[in-house]
């Protein structure tokens, strides 16, 4: 049986972040939208669209990319000339705007089902995979092929960051032993752009102030 296609890091992300059968979300939706916001951010990195210099993110390139979710957030960035902090984009991004993108992006072509739970006063609006393998997928590549020491491509290396960056590891990674981790981050130092090292450890400070925001 053929694999299930590599999806765009920000899609995969979030199917890794929820149960692969009721389409539970593993993160608390602020740790969410902060990861899907570094994954589309990260996605028009790879576009050629944005660079990151420093904390500032920089437009070279104001084209569509073709693709509704990561043409959505270059637009704003392009109205808002002047306001590219990494920090808040993350923030402003982390409020539902990421996590809405990316699940319009998912639901398009059914690889994720709106389910609706009527209640006395309220409906609510849930997404489930349509398939668990597909929904498994991308962890299930990251640890196959940290486990083989074969390398990753970029856009799955940025995956695992942001799988580190958010906690996930803790749920999808947790087999990965002392030498599939060291070898994982090799391929972090070795193949991984600085830019994308850049904002994923940015990512990753946002989180965790998120979560001592949390506890205050």
């Amino acid at each position: 049986m053929a694999s299930p296609p590599q999806l765009p890091p920000a899609d995969d992300l979030y199917l890794t972040a929820h149960d692969t059968i009721r389409g539970k979300s593993l993160l608390s939706p602020a740790t969410l939208g902060l990861g899907l916001g570094a994954a589309l951010l990260g996605e028009l990195m790879l576009w050629r669209r944005v660079d990151l210099v420093e904390t500032e993110l920089v437009v070279i390139d104001e084209r569509p990319t073709g693709d509704a979710a990561t043409t959505a957030v270059l637009e704003q960035l392009r109205r808002e000339a002047g306001q590219h902090g990494v920090r808040n984009w993350l923030s402003y991004l982390s409020t539902g705007i990421a996590t809405d993108l990316v699940e319009r992006r998912l639901a398009r072509p059914g690889l994720i089902k709106r389910v609706e739970k009527r209640g006395l006063l309220s409906t609510k609006v849930s997404f489930v995979p349509a398939d668990s393998m597909t929904a498994g997928w991308p962890a299930t590549r990251i640890r196959t092929k940290v486990s083989r020491d074969e390398p990753l491509d970029v856009a799955d290396l940025l995956l695992a960051g942001l799988i580190l960056a958010t906690g996930l590891d803790q749920h999808v990674l947790a087999t990965l032993n002392a030498r599939d981790r060291a070898g994982l981050f090799e391929q972090f130092r070795r193949l991984f752009p600085a830019m994308l090292q850049q904002l994923v450890a940015q990512a990753e400070a946002a989180v965790g102030d998120a979560v001592m925001a949390r506890r205050a």
